[in-house]
């Protein structure tokens, strides 16, 4: 299958990074040397890996927008460009919108957001929307409404 469009996206902001790299080195804890927990080692050093894993995969193509946030969906999730009735490339709050980054239900419908506040939302025929998140906002925007015609 031809793409219009690809981008893969990671979390990478630094505060999440502090954060999360942190782990390890709290695992090992105030602990006297007999008193080390082999279970908060592993999770110190898990958490972070798993974090390293996440990926919010969006392609289009001519039969629409295939997105996949790894490791959430194992396979590729498909929007049919006949069920989109608008799209809007637009910055917005993540935060305010919808309650952070990853994959979130908020007032204003559904986000997959990995980092930043700018994408595309996608209004669909039967009422709902969801935001795209993406660094290439108005590429994506672009390639959607090319297939749209």
């Amino acid at each position: 299958m031809k793409y219009l469009f690809k981008e893969n996206q990671k979390f990478t902001q630094w505060w999440l990074w502090v954060i999360l790299l942190s782990f390890p080195i709290m695992s090992f804890g105030p602990f006297d040397e007999n008193e080390i927990n082999i279970n908060y080692v592993i999770i110190g050093f898990m958490l972070p890996l798993i974090f390293y894993l996440f990926e919010l995969r969006i392609k289009v193509s001519n039969k629409g927008l295939h997105y996949q946030f790894f490791p959430f969906h194992f396979k590729s999730h498909i929007i049919d460009i006949e069920d989109i009735e608008r799209i809007k490339a637009m910055e917005y709050s993540p935060l305010k919108e919808y309650g952070g980054w990853g994959i979130k239900y908020g007032f204003k419908g559904k986000a997959y957001n990995v980092s930043g506040n700018k994408g595309v939302k996608i209004f669909l025929k039967n009422g709902l929307n969801i935001m795209f998140g993406s660094q290439k906002h108005n590429e994506l925007a672009k390639a959607l409404k090319s297939v749209r015609r």
